[in-house]
């Protein structure tokens, strides 16, 4: 059975990396997962069943959804694609076995908006499955999170009548950029969960080790910020136009001037800054895309009223008007410490885990998934974030570069800690 998982969830996961999506555009990503998880047995839950769609953040323009969704509909047909129109792009696979607890795990799927490096070396060029669609690649691991989520529904399809409850494979849209929890979050979904877990495949950590409860999350948000100001001929009367390109430079330098008092994590990052028309027009408009991050929520809510009075002031300075419009975001977690202490337990019985840390406060970054941890344990439910080691020892990969690439081996060790936390948990 596990030659036969592995075979599968290599193919998958090539598979998913040759037809990268970005987020809130998964259409052909979620349409197969939904036929692989139907032909499996499973209840499957489409788009509107698992997602609130009101008050969405981040989505991509209405041509490039339009063009995401036409592709996926060539593929499988219209009625298959109605459920996850309008970029309803969440699945999930339920199946109950009876009386007993309610495990659930979560899996990203989305790719990210970067061109895949073209190096003969890089390994999915090298074997055939490097992306085919233009500037999108899975360069965080999703692809091949997706496919130990099929691994999983395969043994769960061959060893139900080993199961007492129920057991959800969540498929969740737009990780990337903090943007899909929330949504699942909103609609209730979670709400009778009593075990939720996810993990990531880390290319900056050596296969074999695996860390059972990430706490080092930083709690995040997401803003595009855009300044209105007035035209004028910027060589005859500067002085009749008010500078939006100027109150956003102040704005940025203000941003990277933040220094918070007292201990803990503080980021901030103006990515990108758009503005003007000409060299010899006062510029009317900027937009700026950027993000915060700290260690916890009452930081990251101090980071952000300092944000807003920055924001603020830069446009009272050119006499401009301002927009805000939050385009991510998502909460600190920390997993639960007895939880914790099974998945420990669990994972020593599987041979490539050799380094087995029970919890760290490492930051590697944001995920929203913790939005989904807190809405469980503040149920009642206990939840916890994995870390698999997944590095290729020969390169030093990093996770949103075009070179991005992971040890296909850390894979079904992952399906099969998996498959072992549901038995002890719904036995």
């Amino acid at each position: 059975m596990n030659q036969f998982i592995e075979k599968k969830i290599v193919a998958y996961r090539r598979h998913f990396h040759t037809h990268p999506e970005t987020g809130w555009l998964e259409y052909a990503t979620v349409a197969f997962i939904a036929d692989e998880l139907s032909t499996l047995g499973f209840e499957v839950k489409r788009g509107k069943e698992v997602m609130n769609d009101s008050g969405l953040m981040g989505l991509p323009s209405e041509q490039e959804n339009r063009k995401a969704f036409d592709r996926a509909e060539r593929i499988y047909g219209s009625e298959k694609m109605k459920p996850f129109a309008n970029n309803c792009t969440a699945v999930a696979g339920i199946m109950d076995c009876g009386e007993g607890p309610c495990v659930a795990i979560r899996v990203d799927m989305d790719a990210l908006p970067i061109r895949e490096t073209e190096d003969e070396e890089h390994f999915p060029r090298n074997e055939g499955f490097a992306s085919v669609n233009s500037c999108i690649m899975h360069a965080c691991g999703h692809d091949a999170h997706s496919a130990i989520g099929l691994g999983v529904a395969h043994y769960i399809a061959r060893y139900s009548d080993l199961i007492k409850g129920k057991v959800i494979l969540l498929f969740q849209p737009a990780e990337e950029g903090v943007r899909g929890a929330a949504a699942i979050v909103k609609s209730g979904f979670l709400k009778d969960i009593d075990y939720l877990f996810a993990a990531h495949l880390w290319s900056n950590m050596p296969l074999g080790k695996i860390v059972c409860s990430q706490n080092g999350t930083a709690a995040t948000d997401k803003l595009d910020v855009t300044f209105i100001g007035k035209s004028a001929h910027a060589g005859i009367c500067p002085e009749k136009g008010n500078n939006a390109v100027l109150a956003a430079a102040n704005c940025i330098v203000g941003l990277h001037d933040i220094n918070l008092e007292g201990e803990g994590l503080a980021r901030v990052n103006v990515g990108r800054i758009i503005g003007g028309t000409a060299r010899n027009i006062i510029a009317d408009q900027a937009s700026l895309e950027m993000e915060f991050r700290a260690n916890n929520l009452e930081r990251e809510s101090q980071l952000l009223k300092k944000a807003e009075e920055i924001i603020q002031e830069a446009a009272h300075q050119q006499n401009c008007s301002f927009k805000i419009q939050k385009m991510g975001e998502a909460t600190g977690a920390h997993g639960d410490k007895d939880f914790a202490e099974r998945i420990k337990r669990e994972a020593e019985k599987i041979g490539l885990f050799t380094d087995i840390v029970l919890s760290d406060e490492v930051n590697r970054g944001s995920e929203d998934f913790t939005s989904m941890m807190n809405a469980v344990q503040n149920s009642g439910g206990k939840a916890c974030f994995i870390g698999i080691g997944a590095s290729l020892k020969e390169k030093d990969l990093q996770h949103h570069t075009p070179e991005f690439d992971i040890d296909e081996r850390a894979m079904l060790p992952t399906v099969e800690l998996f498959l072992n936390l549901i038995k002890s948990l719904l036995n």
